[in-house]
């Protein structure tokens, strides 16, 4: 598919307070969303008591992911959403049933705000910052498939790694993660490569293990193939990394649909 490129995104359409949608251009059928984009933390939740510390570091979000995805889906046209609130407030990349979806501690740093809290609790902050993400993300999928038709449509999400985890060295530049589309995968790996990147497939984390909640969901609803990139963080502190990965990222997305499955 030959994209016409051009930044035709407007200013980003604050839907509620952790969400970011930027709109791209209706004939494009791409779609990429950012769970851990942003690290705010509400005013009235301040009393959270999360250091600012640790919402800069990868705790508190993607390092970076955001900023690299913005160097280049507005010159694909493509259509973007995103967080702005903490992972450490709750984490949209997680199931509402999932054990880390509000986390009492993070790096060995304790959260008192989010320790003991009550299934009321919880249930309120899924009602505001949970469902209307999911919920967007869900209506522009949606609409992308009326379009075009789940064969047409690109989807994935946008994530970031650390370089090193509890002594384990990633030594590589990106993961493609999947669990249901391995050839889709392996496609955009090559693709990838074949752009002097070090690529893994299922890498540091597998979508075998469930690791991919909001890829599966939104994927699985509308009938449409998906993966997650995660990028590494250590490659990404360097400005113009993130404008070498945009700029391959540029030529790569294209590329993706010949990969699509056939249905």
């Amino acid at each position: 598919m030959e994209l016409k490129r051009g930044a035709v995104q407007g200013p980003p359409e604050r839907v509620d307070e952790n969400l970011e949608l930027r709109r791209g251009s209706p004939d494009v059928p791409i779609l990429i969303t950012c769970e851990h984009a942003g690290r705010e933390v509400p005013p009235d939740l301040l009393r959270l008591g999360i250091p600012p510390a640790l919402l800069d570091a990868h705790w508190g979000w993607d390092r970076w992911a955001y900023d690299t995805l913005l160097r280049f889906a507005p010159d694909l046209r493509a259509t973007t959403v995103a967080t702005r609130v903490s992972r450490l407030v709750l984490d949209a990349n997680r199931g509402v049933g999932d054990a880390t979806l509000i986390v009492p501690a993070a790096g060995g740093v304790e959260i008192p705000g989010n320790r003991g809290l009550t299934p009321a609790e919880v249930a309120a902050r899924v009602e505001r910052f949970h469902t209307p993400y999911h919920d967007v993300v869900d209506a522009e999928l949606r609409a992308l498939v009326e379009r075009f038709g789940p064969e047409r449509v690109v989807f994935f999400t946008f994530h970031s790694f650390t370089g090193t985890y509890e002594d384990q060295d990633r030594d590589f530049d990106i993961g493609v993660l999947f669990d249901a589309h391995e050839d889709l995968a392996a496609g955009v790996k090559r693709a990838l490569a074949t752009q002097g990147l070090r690529v893994r497939l299922n890498e540091p984390y597998s979508g075998y293990r469930g690791q991919i909640y909001s890829a599966a969901r939104h994927g699985e609803a509308h009938d449409v193939a998906y993966f997650e990139l995660e990028l590494n963080q250590d490659v990404l502190e360097d400005p113009a990394q993130r404008d070498r990965m945009a700029r391959v990222l540029r030529q790569v997305v294209p590329a993706i649909l010949p990969h699509l499955p056939s249905y």
